[in-house]
């Protein structure tokens, strides 16, 4: 069994779940290992194709590489939202051992074709594959795939089954009221619980929870607890307060000739904020 697979079970026997953070740069996953570490608790530190775009693949997947190694918490390098089939394969070769193949923007059996490559590539090779089934939304003017917060496509209880049986994979995103990008304070939309309730109905593969960011505590504990979520996506929230850290150095009027000096403040910011949402994804 790989480190992936019995964080995994545990997080199912346990009823909680672990956290998926993203990072891009050094700082950012230093605040991912060292919350993990404080907390003594399993990470997922996540890549994605823009931040590749960012940072170029190697230096980005060396150094997510080195963190871990250095580290002494459970940690994975997880590819996140993975839409070209190409750049998948290239994460699993380069190490990862755990991939998200999203493909939910393409008609139902195409991402079910598309998926299943990937599941057999990696299930050959002992990496771990998620996918997701519906269409999650952003909430700002920038639209992932085309959707609109209005054009969200929850996951259908009605293609669960044949999709999970079809592909093989691993894990699943589901999407029931949950976007992608930070909630306003006022009219949240909150997580269909019961519809959750419908799709643990169907099968019993392990849940992820994508859009993390400014979800309901309420919810995020039901959508664990009750319903098998036993990983939560954050990534807007721990680039807010990287941003907030910067910024409130500065308009202080504060000044600094050595970078370190205020990187380790958006660092620390990191490590709190992933530290906060660890505690609530384990109940606390």
């Amino acid at each position: 069994m790989t480190l992936i697979q019995e964080i995994i079970k545990n997080a199912q026997e346990g009823k909680y779940a672990f956290g998926m953070f993203n990072t891009s740069n050094l700082e950012v996953a230093q605040g991912i290992a060292r919350a993990a570490e404080e907390k003594k608790m399993p990470a997922l530190i996540g890549i994605t194709e823009s931040a590749v775009e960012y940072a170029g693949f190697l230096p980005l997947v060396n150094m997510v590489k080195a963190v871990i190694e250095e580290s002494s918490a459970d940690l994975v390098m997880h590819l996140d939202h993975g839409k070209d089939s190409k750049f998948v394969k290239k994460c699993i070769d380069a190490g990862f051992s755990s991939v998200m193949v999203d493909s939910s923007h393409l008609e139902f059996e195409k991402n079910i074709e598309v998926t299943k490559d990937i599941v057999d590539y990696a299930h050959e090779r002992g990496v771990v594959v998620q996918a997701e089934l519906g269409k999650i939304p952003k909430l700002d003017t920038s639209v992932e795939a085309g959707v609109t917060l209005k054009q969200m496509e929850k996951t259908d209880p009605n293609e669960i089954e044949k999709f999970v049986e079809k592909t093989g994979v691993d894990t699943l995103a589901v999407i029931i009221g949950n976007v992608h990008g930070m909630y306003k304070p006022e009219g949240n939309p909150r997580l269909d619980i019961d519809l959750l309730h419908n799709l643990r109905k169907k099968v019993s593969i392990p849940f992820v929870l994508h859009g993390g960011s400014g979800t309901p505590s309420e919810d995020i504990k039901k959508a664990i607890k009750e319903c098998g979520i036993i990983s939560v996506n954050i990534d807007t929230e721990v680039r807010m307060v990287f941003v907030e850290a910067l910024n409130d150095f500065f308009t202080s009027g504060q000044m600094a000739t050595d970078p370190r000096k205020v990187l380790t403040l958006a660092r620390d910011a990191v490590q709190k904020k992933v530290g906060e949402k660890i505690n609530l994804f384990r109940g606390l």
